[in-house]
């Protein structure tokens, strides 16, 4: 009986393979999903790990200075290691050969006079070490430089500023003069983390430092003689007096140490994009949980049939659970396959949106292959397993009535008990996670209550279903006649189908009216925050975070006619009481205007021998308004201030402490500002305004002029791209869940051939049939976005409401257009899903359909 039931498992599946085929799509779809997510972690985790392979090659070991053990791009002031450290490391027993690494902010100045930057900040440059076996690069064309007017750059940024060999560049130098090289080469890095899309410029070693202003090394690499293993060299080293202190790496630990720094990254950008994959993966166990419910009601006289001869309760549930994994196992296959192209399409997508996901080769390794299949199958079965235990209670009598299946239309206690518990968990788990704002703790316990909430949902979908299509379908009933309301009558027919299909819509609907309702909020408090306490017209500031404005570039600001405010504002970190803190120094005047929200005293006292406080540190330094704080100074002095108001400077370009700005320029002595503050004079046009701003800034390439409207602009493009990734990224499971809302129509097209036979005969017309089942699509596609919109608007307001507790600042914005947006495209993809179900029933034959049995 065993091998019979095989046998007609089997068959059953060959008979109703393309009943399934949207079913596979779907688990297809998920699988490959979750496939090209490991697919691009293990090829962005190879391909780092090749490249420091290839910048440690010949490095047997690595000196660092401590905490400096990975280079990375710092300012001049980072730790270094001297050229006594070098040589002594040259000296060492068993040295073949050792180099000192430089890097650091070199900027580069483009055809078009302005410094090349990428995401703001300036371009590196390295040096060229003197043994060709440890320089982490190669020459593409051309030579290395040789002379000290010689530079060699990368060859992306060659290829984007269209640099030929032997033309001058120019330089910009800590100093602030503009330096020329002729350049000899280009180079290739390989993917360094450290650089990312910098621009790179290579140097003699004592150019390097000039231009970088370096004091010392970033690393000291070294080559070891023929038989002195890694392990004995780092021994060795580690023994110099010269080198106490710093950190000793072999060659192998510092390539994997390195790359583990970069992998990090990789891999919070893979649990990001599986987060995704997952919910595509939900979304389809939903529609494979639809589809068997739906084949296992159309197959319950066959069933009873099978139990007729003999078949027991658990062969009948063991036979379906095996087209499952069976369905399972075809599907992940081809899932893993799809993988490969969305693998490929996912690294284009990140880098469209400026996350670049270096790759190489794609790694398709046995363990993602291992780990998509076993998903794909798993998920597939688990979701099958409900209706297949609900089949076994086909009693073997009903072989001898009609193939209909019997629907139910009630909602059972338990569904509407398991309702009521799920929803109060699921809004008592949000309420907590709104009033105990701690880091992210509070946002966890709202997502959490969000996904509690939705099995409650879920459970009594089938008691909304029937009043909301009701409600959809009154006014295309009005429009449309007969068509529309056999529609709706349609819809209410079966309310735990239709309540199974749109559950899968909601998901997605649901995260994309979270993520736009969270991300239009952020925009409206920027905006909200820089109208109130930006109120300054430009802003001039360097284009990395440790370039200043210089002095004569501030003078020539005040020297113009058409310029009215023109504020430096001062910051730096030091002691205040101990503890390090930011502080700053700003004109009284902008200080008025930024108007900062004061919890005590009032800034307008603030004058030389004052100070002005965040309100966070008064609790943690144990102070009060009124109190005095010692504020330390670069020249180991310390100013004793008069606390005069507390502040919230994280409404304002304010720092921890401010200074009245005498008593900061006399006790830091400041080379430059990190900002200037700037307003027109009154009656001056927007025009001759920027002009004069952009005419002062022009003295020093290294800065970058900003407005108000710019930086809105930048917020709002930043915010649509984040919108619109998170929008692809959800794409693939609101595919899936249009493909569920197709295999329905399909199945209850097959399911309603009769009917369907038997209304042509009363006189519907073909157009008239498809107008029906496009119009109970549409139904459909309404109740799972309307509900999926009300969810995602409500805990979207609360995912807003509590960052605004956590940080006390904020605005709630529900952008009502862009989720109108998404009402008309799930209407219209719904309507679309039912198109081809909807052309199959209109040319069904009349005669045929109605001899049926």
């Amino acid at each position: 009986m065993v091998s019979g039931m095989l046998r007609t498992t089997l068959a059953s599946l060959r008979h109703r393979i393309m009943r399934l085929a949207l079913s596979c799509l779907a688990i297809t779809a998920g699988v490959g999903f979750v496939a090209a997510t490991l697919i691009l972690g293990a090829s962005m985790n190879q391909s780092f790990y090749n490249s420091f392979a290839a910048g440690a090659r010949n490095v047997a070991a690595a000196v660092s200075p401590p905490g400096g053990q990975d280079i990375r791009p710092g300012d001049s002031g980072a730790p270094s290691l001297p050229a006594s450290a070098l040589a002594a490391v040259r000296a060492v027993p068993g040295v073949a050969a050792a180099d000192g690494r430089v890097v650091g902010q070199a900027a580069l100045i483009g055809a078009d006079g302005h410094v090349v930057s990428n995401g703001g900040r300036p371009g590196l440059g390295i040096n060229v070490a003197a043994d060709p076996a440890l320089r982490g690069f190669s020459v593409v064309t051309g030579h290395l430089p040789r002379a000290s007017d010689e530079v060699a750059v990368d060859t992306s940024t060659a290829a984007d500023e269209h640099f030929r060999l032997g033309q001058l560049i120019g330089f910009e130098t800590q100093s602030g003069a503009v330096r020329h090289f002729r350049l000899t080469g280009t180079i290739s890095l390989g993917v360094n983390h450290a650089f990312g899309n910098s621009a790179v410029a290579a140097f003699p070693t004592a150019t390097a430092l000039q231009v970088t202003g370096r004091s010392g090394y970033n690393q000291i690499v070294t080559a070891a003689q023929p038989g002195v293993s890694q392990a004995t060299l780092v021994t060795r080293l580690r023994a110099l007096s010269a080198l106490r202190g710093d950190q000793v790496q072999t060659g192998s630990q510092l390539a994997s140490s390195q790359a583990s720094a970069a992998i990090h990254f990789t891999s919070q950008l893979t649990d990001a994009i599986l987060i995704f994959a997952l919910i595509s993966l939900v979304v389809a166990s939903i529609v494979i949980f639809n589809t068997f419910t739906i084949l296992a009601a159309q197959r319950r006289r066959e069933i009873a049939l099978l139990r007729c001869v003999g078949a027991s309760r658990r062969q009948v549930f063991a036979g379906l659970l095996t087209e499952a994994v069976v369905v399972g196992a075809a599907a992940s296959v081809a899932g893993v396959l799809v993988g490969l192209g969305l693998g490929w399409a996912l690294e284009r997508v990140f880098a469209a949106f400026g996350v670049p996901v270096p790759t190489g080769s794609l790694v398709l390794s046995g363990q993602t292959i291992a780990i998509a299949l076993a998903t794909g199958v798993l998920v597939t079965t688990a979701a099958a397993v409900l209706p297949a235990r609900s089949a076994t209670r086909v009693p073997p009598v009903a072989a001898l009535g009609g193939s209909e299946p019997r629907v139910t239309r009630n909602v059972g206690w338990a569904r509407i008990a398991t309702a009521i518990v799920f929803g109060a968990a699921g809004l008592g788990l949000t309420y907590l996670g709104m009033q105990h704002v701690n880091g992210s703790a509070g946002f966890v316990e709202i997502a959490g209550g969000g996904c509690v909430f939705f099995v409650a949902v879920l459970a009594i979908g089938p008691l909304i279903a029937p009043p909301v299509t009701t409600f959809l379908g009154w006014l295309p009933s009005r429009l449309a006649g007969v068509p529309a309301r056999l529609a709706s009558a349609n819809a209410r027919r079966n309310p735990h189908r239709v309540a199974a299909t749109t559950a899968a819509l909601t998901i997605g609907i649901t995260l994309m009216t979270v993520f736009t309702v969270v991300a239009s909020s952020a925009q409206a408090s920027s905006d909200a925050t820089i109208s109130q306490h930006y109120p300054f017209g430009y802003t001039v500031a360097g284009r990395s975070g440790g370039q200043l404005v210089p002095e004569r570039v501030i003078s020539a600001l005040r020297g113009s006619r058409e310029l009215g405010l023109v504020a430096p504002f001062y910051a730096q970190t030091t002691r205040v009481d101990g503890d390090s803190m930011t502080v700053g120094g700003l004109r009284q005047a902008a200080v008025r205007l930024s108007s900062p929200p004061v919890t005590s005293g009032s800034l307008s006292a603030l004058r030389p021998g004052s100070a002005a406080l965040d309100s966070s540190l008064l609790r943690s330094l144990g102070i009060r308004v009124g109190d005095t704080i010692a504020v330390r100074t670069p020249d180991a002095g310390t100013l004793h201030l008069r606390v005069v108001a507390a502040y919230h400077s994280s409404d304002g370009p304010l720092t921890d402490v401010l200074l009245a700005l005498p008593d900061y320029l006399r006790g830091f002595r400041p080379h430059g500002a990190q900002f200037v503050f700037i307003n027109a004079r009154a009656g001056v046009s927007i025009a001759a305004a920027r002009a004069a701003v952009t005419q002062a800034a022009a003295l020093d390439p290294l800065l970058q002029l900003s407005t108000v409207a710019d930086y809105r602009s930048q917020l709002a493009s930043r915010v649509n791209q984040i919108l619109a990734l998170f929008s692809l990224l959800l794409g693939l499971a609101i595919l899936i869940a249009l493909l569920g809302i197709t295999n329905t129509l399909t199945l209850s097209v097959l399911e309603r051939t009769r009917e369907s036979a038997l209304l042509r005969a009363l006189g519907l017309t073909r157009g008239q049939l498809r107008g029906m089942l496009l119009t109970e699509a549409l139904l459909m596609a309404l109740l799972g976005v309307g509900l999926g919109v009300a969810l995602g608007a409500g805990f979207g307001w609360a995912m807003v409401h509590a960052f605004i507790k956590s940080s006390g600042a904020g605005l709630v914005s529900v952008p009502y257009a862009r989720i109108g947006l998404y009402v008309a495209i799930g209407a219209a993809a719904g309507v679309l899903a039912a198109v081809l179900p909807a052309r199959r029933a209109a040319r069904t034959s009349v005669v045929s359909a109605m001899a049926e049995a």
